[in-house]
């Protein structure tokens, strides 16, 4: 009887103490580096401290890998930015909402692949007001650190109202149209169709909006913000795109998709064949907060890794700058 008391009580705190604060004042998270303060909450709950063991292991947050950004990086850099290869890319300024660098393409609909994830965690956040049982923490935690698919279907069915794919995508997408994204499709797979016909095909982003996105989750915009930001520091899967040649003193963090297949909506994602390669980045730069977001098709990871790495280091000054004649 004692035990089951206790497991009433420790999932009752565990939801009060999810609770977002909308509104409040961001923390100082340059001040904040060590891993065991970093996922304190807006409200001052620590995700680690109510976390069970497994994530509280995932939590922890992410330093650039470091590799050398040599003469043959910044000359693919540059060949990169000026081709119209089929990527995208927008460099923001996450504290003040300023681009301060895009491609010319940067609103073209491509494949988000796993990179559509954060917009159900925090359609999922919006609607439980930051709220969130310990299970659905390590649901989450799966999600967006290692990317788990499983988790990402079943998240996406508890944001709609009777538990079913459909319900759960049209509320996915009701959120990103109240978020004022008004091209992407921020839900999993087709919304309404049936045997094969007809219905709305979900994950096309474009690399504007999902910047735009970064921004509004940094200033707390939508309601359990927060807590999709301190995941998002924890993120493992970048090590070959943006992190790689990411400084190893910098502190890093978002979401990365990775997808390869024939294109099942062609009226909408203008490429022969999706072979996806993204990257949304945020990072720390001294005391102020930046995003790389990047939609890449050329199948190539590295292409990614060396544009994010060109940008951050042309736009943002990072290892003493670069610039392409």
């Amino acid at each position: 009887m004692k035990r089951v008391h206790l497991g009433i009580v420790g999932a009752w705190l565990v939801s009060l103490a999810l609770m977002a604060v909308p509104g409040s004042s961001l923390r100082a998270d340059h001040l904040d580096h060590v891993d065991g303060t970093y996922f304190t909450l807006d409200n001052g709950i620590n995700l680690r401290e109510i976390a069970d063991k497994q994530t509280r292991g995932m939590l922890k947050r992410v330093t650039g890998e470091g590799e050398d950004f040599g003469a043959a990086q910044r000359t693919r850099y540059c060949k990169l930015k000026a081709e119209t290869a089929p990527i995208q890319w927008v460099v923001n300024n996450l504290d003040t909402g300023e681009v301060l660098a895009r491609s010319r393409n940067a609103e073209q609909l491509y494949f988000g692949a796993s990179v559509s994830k954060v917009f159900v965690a925090a359609a999922l956040l919006d609607k439980q007001q930051g709220r969130l049982s310990q299970k659905q923490l390590r649901q989450l935690t799966l999600m967006i650190v290692v990317s788990d698919n499983v988790t990402w279907l079943d998240l996406q069915r508890q944001v709609g109202g009777d538990g079913t794919n459909d319900t759960g995508r049209t509320a996915v997408q009701a959120f990103v149209r109240r978020m004022g994204y008004p091209t992407i499709k921020g839900f999993q797979g087709w919304n309404g169709r049936r045997n094969g016909v007809g219905g709305e095909h979900g994950n096309e982003l474009n690399a504007l909006e999902l910047s735009q996105f970064l921004f509004d989750t940094r200033h707390r915009n939508y309601r359990g913000a927060d807590v999709l930001w301190k995941i998002m520091q924890a993120t493992k899967t970048g090590d070959r795109k943006i992190d790689k040649y990411t400084p190893a003193s910098l502190y890093l963090g978002g979401k990365t998709g990775t997808y390869s297949g024939s294109n099942e909506a062609p009226e909408t994602v203008h490429l022969p064949t999706i072979k996806a390669r993204n990257h949304a980045a945020v990072l720390l730069i001294g005391d102020g907060h930046f995003g790389i977001s990047i939609l890449s098709n050329t199948g190539d990871n590295e292409d990614v890794a060396v544009l994010g790495g060109g940008l951050m280091r042309e736009f943002l000054g990072v290892d003493g700058g670069l610039t392409c004649g």
